[in-house]
């Protein structure tokens, strides 16, 4: 591969135009040839003003051999389906978060990338941040001693308008769940990737505040395989919203992170790293759109990388699935009244 990554987006709505625009951050490399949706008419709006042609049909762009990649933009319900028929026509496949919304789902996906040897990575932007790379470092350094407690807390506000301007929001069959799934998967994989596996959870999930199937305020209690305990906190039924906010304390240090950027850096060896508090600037606590494309940029860049050199990207298949295979359990402790052993 050593010309330019074909790339098709698969659904045209919000999240469309960040992968859109990730790829045009990345011209030297990949190319986006085109786009589809179940909306003919939202493919060709969307065509048109990125100046990429409009397939009539997925089937359509699986069977163009122009794109190496799909990147699936369409509700989570929907991920499943499209990626094991993107995989059974050899496509390598970037899809958006969450990875899938059923263990079924992940297994079938998992199945159908194996058997045809395809590539698999699921968004999770957030761990690209400068932030989260040097909370990762000093971990893997022991900088914070022995891990006491990991906590996320993702205090979002979601209007009723924002759940009602789309039939899939906030249901169980297309969301697969509402303020854990859908808008904290990324904390809960960044709380994963830092802290590392989880051994048990205890949960209470309610509907509060919106009148959606699924929840919008979730607590949860998790022990870590290593020792420490945490709280995961999701909702999307407080205002104004606040940053998402992660806090790693050990026995020898501290650190807190409001979305990627560090604002606390507590530590009784501070290390080498030149750290810089800053502000956050930005956050999607109460505009899902309110995020910077850079992100995207990264993980794309990645995934290319991958594919050029025939290595595993940052998140691959199996990395996908750990937080919704963690939400899951939740779901299933909340449901159940119980400690759900994972």
């Amino acid at each position: 591969m050593n010309q330019k990554i074909g790339f098709g987006i698969i659904g045209c709505g919000v999240i469309a135009d960040f992968h859109a625009n990730a790829l045009f951050g990345l011209p030297e490399e990949a190319v986006l040839v085109g786009v589809a949706d179940a909306r003919p008419e939202s493919a060709q709006r969307f065509a048109q003003a990125k100046q990429v042609y409009a397939f009539a049909s997925v089937e359509e762009m699986l069977a163009c051999p122009e794109i190496d990649v799909v990147t699936i933009c369409v509700p989570s319900g929907f991920h499943a389906d499209i990626a094991v028929k993107a995989a059974n026509a050899g496509k390598h496949i970037i899809v958006e978060k969450p990875m899938a919304i059923t263990k079924e789902q992940l297994d079938a996906m998992e199945e159908a990338c194996a058997r045809n040897g395809v590539l698999l990575s699921s968004i999770a932007q957030s761990r690209f941040t400068k932030g989260v790379s040097m909370t990762k470092q000093a971990i893997a350094d022991g900088l914070l001693g022995k891990l006491v407690c990991a906590d996320v807390y993702m205090k979002f506000n979601r209007t009723q308008e924002y759940y009602n301007s789309g039939g899939w929001r906030g249901t169980k069959a297309m969301d697969g769940g509402g303020a854990l799934m859908n808008q904290g998967i990324h904390g809960v994989d960044l709380l994963l990737y830092l802290a590392g596996d989880v051994k048990s959870v205890y949960a209470v999930s309610k509907t509060l505040a919106r009148q959606i199937e699924v929840e919008d305020t979730l607590s949860a209690v998790v022990e870590f395989k290593s020792g420490a305990t945490g709280v995961i906190q999701a909702t999307t039924s407080v205002y104004p919203g606040y940053p998402r906010r992660l806090e790693l304390n050990g026995d020898k240090g501290s650190i807190v992170l409001e979305e990627g950027n560090v604002v606390r850096w507590d530590l009784e060896n501070p290390g080498k790293q030149d750290i810089v508090l800053q502000p956050t600037m930005y956050s999607s606590a109460a505009t899902p759109t309110a995020i910077s494309v850079d992100n995207h940029t990264k993980q794309f860049k990645d995934v290319i990388r991958a594919l050029r050199t025939g290595t595993k990207p940052l998140i691959d298949i199996h990395e996908g699935r750990r937080p919704v295979d963690l939400i899951l359990a939740i779901y299933q402790s909340a449901e159940e009244h119980r400690v759900i052993e994972l």
